[in-house]
C-alpha cells in the first residue's frame, strides 16, 4: 500500500504534518530559520543504527553469534614489479587460512571460531565477526601464479603476487641515427 505524501503547511507557527485524506494528522513546532538540522541527523542515525541491529541480531536483546559467511577487510596495492594485498585477520590461526588460485581467482578462505572464555549465554554485545569467512579476487592476467608467496604475521595475512616478466615495463633508449 502506497500512502500519499502530504507536503506540511505551517499553522500559526507549528507545522501541519501527517496525512489527511485518509492520513493521520499531527502538529509538531515549527523549527524556523534558527533551526540547526544535525540534532535531527545525530538522532535519525541513532535510530537507524538501532534498527539494523535490531535486525541483524545484534541489538541488546539478541547476542547470539549468526553463522553465515564474512568477508575480511583487505587492501591491494600495485607497483611495477607486483601486485600487494594486506588482509585483515586477527584471531584466527595461520592453520585455519587457506589460499587458492585457480582460472585466474585468488580465494582465501578460513573460520575464526568464538572466544571460549566468553560464554554464549553470558555475552552483552558482539560486534566481532565469527564463522567461515570467503574472499575472492580477480587477477590481471599479468599475474605469474607461481611465484605467489604469503606471510601471515600480527593478524595480518600479506600476499604477493608477481608479475610477469613481459608484463613489467621495460625502458627503451633510442639511439641517434
Amino acid at each position: 500500500m502506497i500512502l500519499p505524501v502530504c507536503p506540511p503547511a505551517n499553522v500559526g507557527g507549528w507545522v501541519k504534518t501527517g496525512r489527511e485524506g485518509g492520513c493521520g494528522v499531527g502538529l509538531r513546532p515549527w523549527l524556523g530559520p534558527g533551526w540547526d538540522p544535525s540534532g535531527d541527523v545525530a538522532a535519525i542515525r541513532q535510530e537507524m543504527n538501532r534498527l539494523f541491529e535490531s535486525l541483524l541480531g545484534q541489538g541488546p536483546r539478541s547476542v547470539q553469534p549468526v553463522e553465515r559467511t564474512w568477508a575480511p577487510p583487505m587492501d591491494v596495492c600495485e607497483t611495477q614489479a607486483d601486485l600487494r594485498m594486506l588482509v585483515e585477520l586477527p584471531g584466527i590461526p595461520q592453520s585455519q587460512i587457506q589460499i587458492e588460485i585457480a582460472e585466474g581467482v585468488l580465494t582465501i578462505r578460513g573460520e575464526r571460531h568464538p572466544d571460549p572464555a566468553f560464554p554464549q549465554d553470558q555475552l552483552i554485545r558482539l560486534e566481532r565477526r565469527y564463522g567461515p569467512f570467503h574472499r575472492s579476487l580477480n587477477l590481471p592476467s599479468t599475474v605469474d601464479a607461481e611465484g605467489v608467496r604469503a606471510t601471515y604475521r600480527d593478524g595480518v595475512l600479506e600476499i604477493r603476487l608477481p608479475k610477469r616478466p613481459e608484463a613489467t615495463p621495460r625502458i627503451i633508449s633510442v639511439d641517434s641515427a
